[in-house]
């Protein structure tokens, strides 16, 4: 991970024009060490550098003083968030897209709402959008993804004719959530399952103060799958998922029932496991806000460059925290960069 950013960094052309003093990979290297270490704007950044500028130097090409927040914040700014999506490739079988607001990002009252997709840990789309409906532009982002051989993991936004053709169309498969807003084809679906006998595969997870128990089952006959799908508008349907959750806490007792669509015949244990790693783009959502503080941040200009440097350094924080928190990790980082620093300057 550290030697991909590394080559994707010093990959990008500096668009910059007159009095330049600190190379451009040095100025994103360490506001990529910055959001690893927890801060959440230009001023934060800079005075996190200025702290840390000597061991810096010994690291990257920097001028004689420490980079202020003037200078991370036009860095930023010159870059459109295309550059450095188009700089990071990832190689993973599964792809979860899901969308976060930056809730204090709200300058004048714009919204900054990402769509992102996650495959193997890092996020390897992401679109910035206002506020509306997610559909459209997950549509967009869809489109801009190489999905050929993956299998794309939507909520119900996405249930709908265009996302799910946008995802054919990249030769990717879909396993996308069916609830309201799809009430005849959620019907039908339920009322299949109720006729239909079959095997179930059935997990356990116990942990947290909660014990949860899932069922999961898939119905792929060709015929059954037609006659349940055959008004709707969503090509391609191969398969008919459902998911029984019951989880037991000391508040009582809860049964949920979920129900998916798939272009790509699953059996229940692989329906079962592609569900279930869903959570991770959420667990992702979680870590920005609690440990890098995403919700904090007031940057609006670059607000999608910021997220995208921010992601990465949950991936790196993924990669390499060992026992550690995301936060504890973040804190070490925080008051020395060193291990870090001499990884990432290994990698170039």
């Amino acid at each position: 991970m550290l030697a991909r950013i590394c080559r994707a960094f010093a990959g990008i052309k500096d668009y910059r024009r007159g009095d330049v003093k600190h190379p451009i990979f040095s100025l994103l290297t360490i506001l990529l060490l910055a959001k690893v270490a927890g801060c959440y704007g230009w001023d934060a950044a800079a005075t996190w550098a200025e702290a840390h500028f000597d061991l810096l130097r010994q690291h990257l090409p920097l001028w004689r003083k420490a980079p202020g927040a003037d200078t991370f914040r036009r860095a930023a700014e010159a870059y459109g968030l295309q550059d450095f999506l188009d700089a990071i490739t990832i190689e993973g079988d599964a792809v979860h897209i899901d969308g976060k607001r930056a809730r204090a990002a709200n300058h004048g009252g714009q919204v900054h709402h990402f769509l992102e997709a996650l495959c193997a840990g890092q996020v390897i789309g992401l679109v910035e959008t206002g506020a509306g409906a997610e559909g459209p532009a997950i549509e967009t982002l869809v489109r801009s993804l190489d999905l050929a051989g993956k299998l794309v993991t939507i909520d119900a936004a996405a249930t709908t004719p265009a996302v799910t053709a946008a995802v054919r169309e990249r030769k990717g498969d879909y396993l996308i959530a069916v609830a309201g807003n799809q009430p005849t084809l959620l019907e039908r679906m339920a009322k299949a399952f109720d006729e239909t006998p079959g095997h179930a595969h059935r997990t356990r997870d116990r942990g947290h103060g909660r014990h949860e128990t899932r069922s999961a089952r898939t119905i792929t006959t060709p015929k059954i799958v037609a006659r349940v799908t055959g008004t709707a508008t969503i090509q391609d349907i191969r398969c008919l998922c459902r998911i029984e959750r019951t989880r037991i806490t000391q508040d009582g007792i809860v049964t949920t029932v979920h129900y998916h669509i798939s272009s790509r015949a699953l059996t229940p244990r692989e329906y079962a496991r592609r569900v279930r790693s869903h959570w991770r783009i959420e667990a992702l959502h979680h870590v920005l806000d609690v440990s890098l503080h995403e919700d904090a941040c007031r940057i609006c200009d670059a607000a999608g460059v910021v997220g995208f440097l921010r992601r990465l350094a949950y991936a790196v924080i993924a990669e390499r925290r060992g026992k550690k928190t995301f936060a504890q990790y973040s804190q070490m980082m925080h008051a020395n960069p060193t291990p870090l620093l001499n990884s990432l300057t290994s990698s170039t």
